[in-house]
């Protein structure tokens, strides 16, 4: 039965048993409250915006996708150690990227004291849409049928960014597709091809690497444990408490402190004489020895006052792994991704068999600088009618942050032309419409959707001393996935801000 002839009653069935399933996986967000909101009730959550049922996707652009994650891994993996380059889209940025600024002074300080690990592990994802050339499927929906036709003839799976911090969604998009696979399995909707997804356990897999290649700690008589560092007031907790619980039943246990990024590693966190991390829960606590700084936060640039600049400084200089390090944060920023297409960079950095599979995927961008692109990108971005295929896009992660179409002049000539520069100009991808019906707190939405495929990867590796090659790669692996839709009248994607829903694609 296709999703479009599905009547009400039917709808309401798997409804029904979709809301069970969330309630009891905790498929959900959290609402922050305080004591004085309910007296009576210990938590308050709601279920996270989900597809009543699975929506299709092409099976050979899904596992292109998967096939390729490892390229990518190993791109960002030498990236990250490619000080050179990044230093120069920094000096680029000059003063109209505070963050990037601030980010890349706390680096310096590091460097000159001389890093004391050099380990450094990575959990990356590598989000893609599919693009179709032919404008016969813009604006109007389209039948099953005709959606993968244009999928087979035409389309191509583009990039939509790449993102090295903070990667969310892991633990979603795993419970969502479960839930799929479950409801299928029992006949409650007919979806068929529904790919397994295994990232949460490839997360856990990759820290308890990193965490075994930590090493004993300096004092036999301290224990070693992860640290991740999280928002106050998180909504997000069902993402990730699953992956500190596995860690948990991991042979032998590991354990992992959720600690506020800022103040509260301030406050409990300090340095051992050769820089080993310890995290004292209490004050009367015995000292812990971390093993990886697992970083959920400290990626906005309200988060870096003056106790965020500290907190994230000893971090940084300390004994422990760091997931991602500073270096690996800057090698996500739009500016990298748009500087990796221009001609000559790939080519340094991965073999030469990987340069066209990796560059078939990604979008034109323009920077804002005095290039010929350059200016090429203001004459787009000053005219309404030329802006109408691109958008703006900052540096800045979580959603809600990029510029679309017309609204992109009006947009730059309200800040003032310095900023410019710290903006990319992206052409849009413009993927086939297919048939979808999702549920969200705001609302229930039967029509044409467009979906977007996140791959998850891990990597693992050493920066080597100076001389020879800057990296050794310990391990590399693509790590599951995330698949989101949303109405195609919406231009973000973002699940936890409502903009999209979590799903399982239907493979066809």
């Amino acid at each position: 039965m296709q999703v479009e002839h599905l009547d009400e009653e039917h709808i309401e069935k798997i409804l029904s048993e979709l809301e069970d399933y969330q309630i009891s996986h905790g498929s959900l967000l959290k609402i922050p409250r305080t004591l004085a909101d309910c007296e009576s009730v210990v938590a308050v959550a709601r279920p996270i915006g989900v597809s009543i049922v699975p929506t299709i996707f092409p099976r050979h652009l899904f596992y292109h996708a998967l096939d390729i994650q490892t390229l990518f891994n190993e791109l960002y993996i030498k990236l990250s150690e490619d000080e050179s380059f990044i230093q120069s889209i920094i000096q680029r940025l000059g003063e109209a990227d505070g963050f990037a600024a601030k980010l890349w002074s706390i680096w310096e300080h590091v460097r000159e004291e001389g890093e004391v690990q050099r380990l450094r592990c990575g959990i990356f994802r590598s989000d893609y849409m599919i693009h179709h050339d032919g404008s016969n499927s813009r604006g109007k929906e389209v039948t099953a049928e005709d959606y993968m036709l244009q999928c087979l003839m035409g389309s191509e799976l583009k990039q939509v960014e790449f993102n090295t911090y903070s990667c969310a969604g892991a633990t979603h998009a795993n419970v969502v597709a479960n839930m799929h696979r479950y409801l299928a399995g029992k006949g409650i909707h007919k979806a068929l091809h529904l790919p397994t997804n295994n990232a949460i356990r490839s997360i856990v897999e990759a820290l308890q690497c990193a965490h075994r290649e930590y090493g004993l700690p300096a004092d036999p008589n301290r224990e070693t444990a992860i640290l991740m560092t999280v928002q106050p007031n998180n909504v997000n907790i069902c993402d990730e408490r699953p992956i500190e619980y596995a860690l948990s039943e991991c042979e032998p246990p590991i354990t992992l402190y959720r600690v506020e990024f800022g103040n509260e590693i301030m406050r409990t966190c300090s340095l051992a004489p050769n820089r080993e991390l310890l995290f004292r829960p209490d004050a009367e606590s015995k000292a812990i020895e971390i093993s990886i700084v697992y970083q959920r936060a400290g990626y906005e640039p309200h988060e870096y006052d003056q106790q965020g600049i500290d907190a994230r400084y000893m971090l940084e200089r300390s004994r422990a792994i760091k997931c991602p390090t500073i270096l690996s944060h800057l090698a996500g920023l739009k500016k990298v991704q748009q500087e990796l297409a221009s001609p000559g960079v790939l080519e340094r950095l991965v073999p030469p068999e990987a340069v066209s599979v990796l560059r078939q995927t990604f979008v034109p961008q323009y920077p804002f600088d005095t290039s010929q692109e350059g200016i090429r990108a203001r004459e787009i971005a000053s005219d309404k009618h030329k802006a109408e295929n691109h958008v703006l896009k900052p540096s800045l992660e979580g959603g809600g942050n990029n510029i679309y179409d017309q609204d992109i002049p009006d947009f730059l000539r309200a800040i003032p032309e310095e900023q410019w520069s710290r903006f990319v100009l992206m052409e849009k991808i413009h993927p086939p419409l297919t048939h979808g019906i999702l549920i969200s707190p705001i609302d229930t939405h039967k029509g044409p959707v467009i979906c977007e495929l996140g791959v998850l990867g891990t990597g693992l590796w050493r920066r080597n001393e100076q001389g020879g090659e800057k990296v050794r790669i310990i391990g590399n692996t693509t790590a599951g996935w995330t698949f989101k839709t949303k109405p195609e009248d919406v231009q973000e994607m973002s699940v936890v801000k409502g903009y999209g829903c979590f799903d399982c694609p239907s493979l066809l």
